[in-house]
């Protein structure tokens, strides 16, 4: 199953456009209706490329043949198999230098020619997927980190979840239902002042807490009973909720 990306967005949208209403409330005492759809979201999302696209006389990106990543970025970008696994490179030092590090022949013709890292991408990046194959992700990674290129291995989820960076993250938690039903899920990734935000509490099932919300709102508009010293605050409205009585505000 894929992931639900439009609907991610969309409620990030949303959260964001949640706190300006807040921000609004706080400085001109006014809420705010606040209002965005997947679409709005999945267009948004892509903001970077669709703006080069409106820029660029309109032209459709043309994607690499090899070792395929960001449409607008010229070789070496991309990821590439190694012995083991797979090695992402980012952005890199002049050419020359890269080939010298991974000790790499016929790229020469290339050197010193910016415009052919986006012309010659595919031939360039063919040329670097021969060489980065015959050795180890971690080989790799010894050569060109210590020259500050920018370059990361690539994980597949059990290596991630084994991971010492996942494990200081201590990102798992234990949801229960009803004391016997336990369900390892994940934390929010947001900290406040320093702490992550758990609960072992599971989502309600549907329905599950009606009868008390229907109880504390009916509570609250039920008049105080004679003798009850109890008297509303001032400006506080009170009455019974009644089949389609409006609530007070």
């Amino acid at each position: 199953m894929g992931l639900a990306v439009a609907d991610m967005f969309a409620g990030a949208a949303l959260a964001q456009g949640i706190l300006a209403a807040l921000v609004g409330r706080g400085i001109h005492g006014r809420g705010a209706h606040v209002q965005t759809s997947l679409f709005e979201a999945m267009i948004d999302f892509q903001f970077e490329v669709l703006t080069t696209h409106l820029n660029d006389g309109r032209r459709l990106p043309e994607r690499s043949a090899v070792n395929g990543a960001h449409a607008y970025l010229g070789a070496p970008y991309g990821v590439y198999r190694t012995a083991d696994g797979y090695l992402a490179l980012a952005m890199t030092p002049e050419l020359e230098r890269l080939s010298k590090l991974l000790r790499i022949e016929g790229l020469e013709t290339f050197y010193g020619d910016n415009p052919a890292m986006m012309r010659d991408r595919d031939a360039i990046k063919a040329i670097i997927a021969e060489a980065v194959v015959k050795r180890t992700t971690a080989d790799w990674l010894a050569v060109l980190q210590p020259a500050d290129v920018w370059c990361s291995e690539v994980l597949d989820w059990p290596q991630m979840l084994g991971s010492e960076a996942y494990r200081a993250l201590d990102f798992e938690q234990v949801i229960r239902r009803n004391g016997s039903t336990e369900l390892t899920a994940l934390r929010g990734p947001i900290r406040l002042d320093g702490q992550v935000l758990k609960s072992a509490r599971a989502a309600p099932v549907l329905g599950a807490d009606r009868a008390a919300i229907i109880n504390d709102l009916l509570s609250d508009l039920v008049p105080a009973e004679s003798g009850n010293d109890k008297k509303p605050h001032q400006g506080e409205q009170t009455g019974t909720f009644k089949g389609r009585t409006k609530c007070p505000d």
